[in-house]
């Protein structure tokens, strides 16, 4: 099942399988912004990651002598998702847990994720309940990538408002993180940057994103709201950028695999509910 939603500019495809976005076309500048499924690249185009981000180096978590079996970046992007609430320009979906979810991770979770647009871009809510009578620990993600001429020179990511900590880069996919970490304005984007994998970015939170062109101009930014980190990735030698707001991070290489221990997981207590939320806009001339 695919929902489609649009305005005067843009016309936009979430398939019902992960509540992924597939297309962002923009009518004004005829083109795609959302990087297209490709296999042997990255065949995705923007991904929901719950109840963990990144690499499980334990291939699951403990709550504390309960071992859970999960895949990296949790379950969530393999969920369905039904529609809640629609109107032409913003949909509202839900996915919630099932026997199957529950086999893995026993709690009932509950998510809805909304999606509108405005003239310049498209604004994503995520919203976690904690249906169940336990609290749970949980890590919360989006993983869209852009389709953006990145394998020519001179891109440069840019942080408005407040340097962020970083850049802290992935090793086999797994991050440490120094006690005094470092502060940065800005990212270039070379032809080296991702080698070794994706790059992160702490005290990310209420921050303004810009991609800038070698050029000088902005292609689009990106509002992290109160998302801690985030995750700039790409396949080198391909015009991906993937550009991630994330609550949590990939293991640490020494990480010992408690669940509450995991960096950047929030506990959510019964009956209640964290939103998150993101937006996207992008330029009306590259």
């Amino acid at each position: 099942m695919i929902w489609q939603l649009e305005n005067p500019r843009f016309c936009v495809d979430i398939n019902a399988s992960g509540a992924e976005l597939t297309r962002i076309w923009d009518r004004r500048q005829n083109r795609e912004w959302l990087w297209q499924a490709t296999p042997g690249v990255w065949n995705n185009s923007a991904t929901q990651l719950f109840p963990v981000t990144g690499r499980l180096i334990h291939q699951g978590v403990w709550e504390g002598a309960d071992f859970y079996a999960l895949p990296d970046h949790g379950f969530l992007r393999h969920q369905t998702f039904t529609c809640v609430e629609r109107c032409h320009d913003w949909l509202t979906l839900e996915a919630m847990a099932t026997d199957k979810t529950l086999s893995v991770w026993p709690w009932r979770w509950r998510i809805q994720v909304t999606f509108s647009l405005d003239d310049t871009g498209i604004r994503v809510c995520q919203r976690v309940f904690n249906d169940d009578v336990r609290p749970f620990w949980f890590s919360l993600g989006w993983h869209p990538g852009f389709s953006l001429p990145i394998t020519r020179p001179g891109w440069q990511v840019e942080f408005v408002g407040k340097p962020v900590h970083g850049p802290f880069y992935t090793r086999d996919r797994t991050l440490v993180v120094p006690d005094n970490p470092p502060e940065t304005w800005r990212f270039l984007l070379t032809a080296e940057c991702f080698k070794s994998g994706a790059v992160y970015f702490g005290n990310s939170q209420e921050q303004r994103v810009i991609v800038r062109s070698p050029q000088g101009q902005i292609a689009l930014t990106l509002e992290t709201g109160m998302q801690g980190w985030l995750v700039l990735w790409g396949v080198p030698g391909s015009d991906l950028l993937c550009i991630e707001p994330l609550a949590g991070t990939t293991d640490d290489p020494e990480f010992q695999g408690q669940v509450m221990n995991k960096r950047g997981m929030r506990c959510l207590v019964p009956g209640e509910c964290q939103c998150f939320e993101t937006r996207v806009g992008f330029a009306v001339d590259e």
